[in-house]
Parts: C-alpha cells; sequence; structure tokens
C-alpha cells in the first residue's frame, strides 16, 4: 500500500471497502479488522449475474468477465469504487466499474474458469 495517498474507507453493509485511485489498490475491512478480498468481494458482489466474457483494452488482461448487479440497490455497491480504474483486489484479480457494471480480470487461467463456473 503506499502511504502517500490517503485511504478512506466506504461502508457497504458490513463492509469497508479503501479503494484508492492514486495506488490502485483495494482493501476490506469490517468492524473486526481486515477481510479476505474473496470474502469481501463475495459478500458485496455475489449475487451479480455474469454476463459474459468480453475482451478487453488497457485492462491488466486480455480478457475481463463483466457482472451486472441484480437490482438498483446491489448497483449501488459500485459506489464505493473509484470508476474506469483498475484496482488490485486480490492475488492476480483485478477489478473495476463504470459505475453500472463489474469487471474482474485475472491473469491465472484457473481463476477465470472458477469465476466462470462460480456464477
Amino acid at each position: 500500500m503506499d502511504f502517500s495517498c490517503e485511504h478512506k474507507p466506504v461502508w457497504v453493509g458490513r463492509i469497508a471497502v479503501a479503494a484508492c485511485e492514486e495506488c490502485a489498490e483495494v482493501d476490506w475491512f469490517s468492524n473486526q479488522g481486515p477481510v479476505d478480498s474473496s470474502e469481501a468481494m463475495a459478500a458485496l458482489f455475489g449475487t451479480y449475474d455474469l454476463l459474459g466474457p468480453l475482451d478487453a483494452l488497457g485492462a491488466p488482461c486480455p480478457r475481463v468477465l463483466v457482472y451486472a448487479p441484480p437490482s438498483a440497490r446491489k448497483r449501488r455497491n459500485l459506489d464505493a469504487l473509484p470508476r474506469c480504474v483498475w484496482l488490485k483486489a486480490g492475488p492476480q484479480l483485478w477489478m473495476s466499474t463504470d459505475g453500472e457494471v463489474l469487471l474482474l480480470a485475472t491473469t491465472q487461467p484457473l481463476l477465470f474458469e472458477n469465476l466462470i463456473r462460480g456464477a
């Protein structure tokens, strides 16, 4: 984490999201302290619908997965993230949003396949 920038957490339910546009990192917290990235992402975006893979330009890898929120209430979870910035969300996993959909990118083929099967 780059401590020269400011990481202000935004609470979304029981998860605090500290997403930094400057250093392109995201950290996850709860009242008890740090939360594993996969647990936090499942809590915030686990009900999102996989629209499918998409060829990508400017992403950390050539293909990304596109997820749509199931409701306007769940779409508000995306407000915790800066728009149009790739954030390192976990080991070999990046995320981005335009405010309407969630994009996930990974350089690990097995994780890519697991994300497709898990939807």
